[in-house]
């Protein structure tokens, strides 16, 4: 990507009697201190809880209950899918080591907070309309309303579990030896 070519250099190595180009990532990293059996342990419970909502989401989709035509309601239902998609990849390419380059902790780490800060807020809109939509008294299905609105309570849970575990995870910038001041050591 464009946006992360200044973090990377080719360089010009020579290797017995012959000259390769070798390119080297130049840009910081990001280190944290806590040990690999609980960051893999963080990634596990990431991976389940992204699956775990992509099943509800699935599920609320096969309820077919009269909310589910309604734009205000389903509107929001819909938009989630985005963030749960990006929440799944996120938290299975999430890289449990001690260092993380530029590039891996924006499409892993930041990912995650971001998508789940956005299945937070689309739930919540989602749990609005289906409880203006049964306040109001339209429909036929109410059993299945209520059904609609708990598994939409339920992944807005798992949004706020996500969130939390990730605000346990603490990185540090440490500079590439590399790129001292931008200039290569």
């Amino acid at each position: 990507m464009k946006k992360y070519k200044d973090l990377f250099k080719v360089e010009t190595v020579e290797y017995k009697n012959r000259v390769k180009q070798e390119v080297m990532y130049t840009g910081d990293y990001y280190i944290t201190d806590m040990p690999q059996k609980l960051m893999r342990k963080y990634k596990i419970c990431l991976i389940l809880i992204s699956v775990f909502m992509a099943i509800l989401f699935l599920y609320i989709g096969l309820l077919n209950n009269d909310g589910s035509r309604v734009l205000y309601v389903v509107m929001p239902y819909i938009l989630q899918f985005l963030p749960i998609s990006f929440m799944i990849i996120s938290a299975a390419s999430f890289y449990p080591k001690e260092k993380l380059t530029v590039v891996q902790y924006e499409k892993t780490f930041t990912r995650i907070r971001t998508t789940g800060t956005w299945i937070l807020i689309l739930s919540f809109a989602s749990i609005l309309g289906e409880v203006i939509f049964i306040i109001a008294g339209y429909g036929n299905t109410p059993k299945l309303e209520l059904v609609f609105l708990v598994c939409n309570i339920i992944i807005a849970v798992f949004a706020i579990i996500t969130l939390q575990i990730h605000s346990k995870i603490k990185f540090k910038t440490e500079q590439n030896n590399r790129n001292v001041n931008g200039q290569n050591v």
